[in-house]
């Protein structure tokens, strides 16, 4: 885009400078706060002291640091606003990185500067997490068990357990598979150090008599809990391995232990782990990768299959309380139940502990959740005329394994003006099991998706291979195309999770302009 102005200051091409946009009508007018003949005449001052002065504002370094900022993220501000903002840091004593960055992101979305809001942003973006918090407080209300301390447990663990997905564990579905009589089953197996050379149906009778041992009761019974065995009944063993509920990953590891005592399997359960998260790297036949891959897919599947992931996920939102005032609103002008908001919803129930005789310690807690959840909904919508933009951060079980997801999703509206699918960006932040911390930037043209996966780990090519084509496949029920997988190995630690909350959509918004 061209501009044609008219320039009746004393600038230098290639300078930067302070600009004022000044009321009036019609065309707009720039005040230039540090112009070259100011600079001239006080050469010894800084442009944010040269700045503070043009403001009538008294220099200092804690001032001049925050001003600094707005500058560094391009965030335009009025005198009032910095001195509103500097005033709440100076009274909560935060002045330091922390507190500059939460007044600037507060600046950003125009979000009021007060001190409650000050407190529930940077609540909302600093650790300790959220998950932790739940599981803290759920254990501090472990010796209460009456009215609304025991809802608020149940809650916690409803929220911290559920898992839209059921996993098995891979290396219990490779050995139901023996039964197929295989040679690449086999020959897995042999690379997992768990062939022993016997035939099928001695192993078969081994597990079988040993599950009817009465000195292995205890064992069976962990293993199958619903299991009971009547006189002359007879057991499968197909039927016993595909009932175990045995978690896959470093949680699933005792169990397995348990059966290998029954299968007279003398490996440590964590060296065939080990071997199994190396098994793709080895030389394998084409008959036993694709073996290995229908085991990848069969290990994993949704725990409704009417539920969707993205359906669980705004369930999650909901159980936490992230539409509260919302739904409130809604119940008032007559929609919605009553009950619901006080039965389903996490903040709506921390409310109400607030209200009940308790600890200091535990009412501490339940204050900084409620900041926390109350930090998220100021930060989670951002929209104009044409983009949306959406952040939240919430419990996320992965099988057995239980993480945190920050999801960032900015993109168009379509004509209805909801996010539009078709053109859209979505990053992933949350630690994985084994990859750690990863992030996870997803792109989407025209539905057409490009993948990069930012980690400090190597690119486990071999377990990539073996699952892109299972990806391909769902993302293309969904009319989706998969173009792009890229992963990219970084140094040091990723980002903080908090730092997308601060990324400034220059896409959509601002203007540079070079005189």
């Amino acid at each position: 885009m061209q501009i044609t102005a008219r320039l009746e200051a004393a600038l230098t091409t290639g300078k930067s400078y302070w600009f004022e946009v000044k009321d009036g009508t019609g065309l707009p007018q720039l005040k230039v706060l540090d112009d070259n003949r100011l600079r001239r005449e006080v050469a010894t001052n800084s442009a944010t002291e040269r700045l503070l002065q043009q403001l009538g504002l008294s220099s200092s370094k804690s001032l001049e640091q925050l001003v600094q900022l707005l500058s560094s993220l391009r965030i335009p501000f009025s005198r009032e606003t910095l001195i509103g903002g500097y005033q709440i840091l100076q009274e909560l004593h935060s002045l330091n990185d922390r507190g500059y960055q939460t007044i600037a992101h507060m600046i950003q979305k125009q979000l009021p500067l007060t001190k409650e809001t000050f407190a529930a942003v940077k609540t909302g973006n600093e650790q300790p997490s959220l998950i932790g918090q739940l599981r803290q407080l759920s254990d501090s209300l472990r010796p209460f068990d009456d009215g609304i301390s025991a809802k608020v447990k149940d809650h916690i663990s409803l929220l911290t357990q559920s898992s839209v997905f059921q996993t098995k564990n891979p290396i219990v579905q490779l050995l139901s598979l023996q039964s197929t009589d295989s040679p690449h089953v086999d020959q897995l197996l042999n690379h997992l150090g768990l062939r022993s050379g016997d035939s099928r149906l001695v192993v078969d009778e081994q597990l079988i008599k040993a599950v009817l041992e009465p000195i292995n009761k205890q064992i069976v019974q962990k293993l199958w809990p619903e299991l009971r065995i009547e006189a002359n009944q007879v057991l499968k063993v197909d039927q016993l391995l595909s009932e175990l509920q045995i978690p896959s990953g470093k949680a699933g590891l005792t169990q397995l232990g348990h059966l290998f005592q029954l299968l007279n399997i003398s490996d440590r359960p964590e060296d065939v782990y080990t071997k199994w998260l190396q098994l793709p790297t080895n030389s394998l036949a084409t008959g036993e990768r694709q073996i290995l891959q229908s085991v990848l897919e069969s290990t994993v599947k949704l725990q409704n299959e009417q539920q969707t992931s993205g359906t669980h996920l705004k369930q999650i939102l909901t159980m936490l309380g992230m539409q509260y005032e919302h739904d409130v609103a809604r119940f008032l002008h007559g929609e919605g139940m009553r009950d619901s908001l006080h039965t389903d919803r996490l903040k709506a129930m921390l409310l109400m502990l607030q209200q009940q005789e308790l600890p200091n310690s535990i009412r501490e807690q339940v204050t900084q959740i409620l900041s926390k959840l109350t930090g998220q909904q100021l930060l989670m919508n951002e929209q104009n005329a044409t983009h949306h933009q959406i952040l939240f951060t919430l419990p996320l079980s992965l099988g057995s394994y239980q993480t945190e997801l920050t999801m960032q999703w900015e993109g168009k509206k379509d004509e209805e003006g909801q996010l539009d699918p078709t053109y859209c960006r979505v990053l992933f932040y949350l630690t994985l099991e084994h990859l750690q911390e990863t992030v996870i930037d997803l792109q989407i043209q025209n539905r057409i998706i490009s993948v990069t996966v930012f980690n400090e780990q190597d690119k486990p090519s071999g377990w990539i291979e073996l699952s892109l084509p299972s990806l391909k496949k769902a993302l293309g029920k969904q009319d989706y195309q998969l173009t792009s997988f890229i992963w990219k190995k970084i140094s040091g630690r990723t980002e903080t999770k908090t730092q997308p909350n601060f990324r400034q959509n220059n896409q959509y918004q601002g203007l540079d302009i070079r005189i």
